[in-house]
């Protein structure tokens, strides 16, 4: 066993960001791509990372895409990460998820995330953020076996709740702020 495994960093950049009009990637904040923004941000403090995303958005990041058979949404980009993570970087017996439209997320949110020796997710004052998580490829991969394809793609409090994810807190909600429509993109340019 490594006594010391890579910090993998997967950005979900794959949604279709409906209310935004355009890839969320690829909008600017402060004049900054928010996907240049994320690797920028957590490049120092990880080993590899790759996208969840249907393109690399010209940052000649590696991308995962989802397996055909995996549900939709974030819980399906988790669970093609684990099932794709031991072959891709075998080192590795986790990996740590962000949102690509999360510019504000805490300093310490690998650090915090990963210390714990299962899965873990984010949590503010107010409510649950799961996109920001650690997941075991073990955990994740067993957990998957009890997911029926073709069913209902399942939430990510499912699968906090099936991978018994310890919760993370932090006192400011404003730092898991997304941006999800123009308003939120006034919103964020406001607040830096």
């Amino acid at each position: 066993m490594n006594d010391n495994p890579p910090t993998c960093l997967i950005i979900l950049a794959g949604g279709q960001s409906r209310r935004m009009g355009q890839e969320k990637a690829t909008i600017r904040l402060d004049g900054e791509r928010l996907v240049d923004r994320a690797v920028a941000r957590y490049r120092p403090s990880v080993d590899r990372i790759w996208l969840s995303a249907p393109s690399d958005f010209e940052t000649g990041l590696d991308i995962i895409s989802d397996n055909p058979d995996a549900p939709g949404g974030p819980v399906g980009a988790i669970f093609t990460i684990a099932a794709n993570l031991p072959i891709l970087c075998p080192e590795a017996i986790g990996f740590l998820t962000i949102p690509v439209d999360a510019p504000f997320a805490p300093d310490d949110l690998v650090s915090r995330l990963s210390a714990v020796p299962g899965c873990s997710v984010a949590q503010g004052p107010k409510r649950l953020h799961p996109v920001f998580g650690y997941w075991r490829c073990d955990i994740v991969n067993s957990v998957r076996g009890t997911h029926e394809i073709g069913d209902q793609s399942p939430s990510l409090h499912w699968l906090v709740r099936q991978c018994d994810a310890q919760l993370i807190t932090w006192h400011d909600e404003q730092a898991f702020m997304n941006i999800n429509t123009p308003d939120d993109l006034v919103a964020a340019e406001a607040h830096i």
